[in-house]
């Protein structure tokens, strides 16, 4: 018989009930208090339990605005599948991948990617996000929260179908009430549109043009903002280094397929899933993207994207029915 670690039912409860208690009375922004020291395994469970209860914080914020969970698109009630077509909606995608990414597994494979990096407590990790992937967004501030880092977040609203494409109900909404709840205590740093160019075009259905700019503002957070994509990249990358201080930061976590995040350069076709300690290659285009830009600086850089192949590599089941409550899944060993 092939042996395989799991982050199962009773291995998650029992050691996430032993661990989230150090949230409440921890003083700081992490979830293990003091010095304790605490092994890696456990601290994976400890994610993927935190990000199961941020789940069902989300899925009665849903119900609380009369947003009705489609039983077909999202039969495991997770409340964090979008709409197939919206205003919000950019591109297209895979209701599969998004019912697999809301596995909480995902939170510990997160907590394996940034530990492997080298990240340790209070070190800063910059995050680029659109909203196609709002459970994997989940998992890495779950993580992040695990680990006692800093991150800093820049969301962009458009989302591919079956994301947080939702108007009124993005990943902004879902991280204020999460922090209501006092799960995560984290803010969004700043908001774009998303779409062509990184300003707001080319959602599916919005003649008008202006959803995506309008869901940004609703938000009243800082818009990014620049007449070009590469302005738009840099006006990032600022952002960021000011966000840090005088602390370097120490990984970029990429989530979807923004523009701003993966350029438009050939080169991010070939990007492989999970940690990239570095990149097969760094194009010279002002163009490149925030993970190229990172790539640049020498900072690993995870890329979350393709999420049949980072099932695949972290040995998690794809579009899971039911969802494994607290996060089971295969990992390697």
């Amino acid at each position: 018989m092939r042996h395989h670690r799991y982050i199962g039912v009773r291995f998650a409860l029992v050691v996430g009930a032993a661990l989230l208690p150090c949230l409440a009375s921890s003083s700081g922004p992490g979830l293990i208090a003091g010095p304790v020291p605490v092994s890696l395994g456990a601290r994976e469970t400890a994610a993927a339990v935190l990000m199961a209860r941020a789940l069902e914080s989300i899925k009665a914020l849903r119900r609380s605005k009369g947003l009705p969970i489609d039983r077909d698109l999202d039969p495991n009630q997770t409340g964090i599948i979008g709409d197939e077509f919206t205003p919000l909606t950019t591109s297209l995608g895979d209701v599969e991948a998004k019912r697999t990414s809301a596995n909480p597994a995902f939170a510990a494979v997160l907590v394996k990617y940034l530990s492997d990096a080298g990240l340790t407590r209070g070190d800063v990790v910059a995050v680029g996000a659109s909203g196609s992937f709002p459970a994997l967004l989940l998992a890495t501030l779950s993580a992040a929260r695990v680990l006692d880092l800093e991150p800093v977040v820049v969301y962009s609203v458009g989302a591919s179908m079956y994301g947080a494409n939702i108007p009124g109900f993005t990943f902004v909404d879902m991280l204020a009430r999460l922090r209501a709840n006092g799960l995560l205590p984290y803010h969004i740093a700043a908001v774009s549109p998303g779409g062509e160019e990184d300003n707001g075009a080319g959602a599916l259905f919005d003649e008008a043009g202006t959803a995506l700019v309008a869901e940004a503002r609703r938000t009243t957070l800082p818009m990014v903002s620049g007449t070009s994509l590469a302005e738009r990249i840099q006006w990032r990358l600022r952002l960021f280094d000011t966000a840090a201080g005088d602390r370097p930061i120490r990984c970029f976590v990429n989530i979807g397929g923004a523009s701003a995040n993966v350029g438009d350069t050939p080169e991010w076709l070939a990007l492989p899933n999970g940690l990239l300690l570095r990149v097969p290659r760094v194009p010279s285009s002002p163009t490149r993207g925030l993970v190229f830009e990172f790539a640049a600086r020498g900072v690993p850089v995870v890329h979350l994207l393709h999420v049949a192949g980072l099932a695949r590599d972290n040995h998690l089941p794809y579009d899971p029915m039911p969802m494994p409550r607290s996060g089971k899944g295969r990992r390697a060993p």
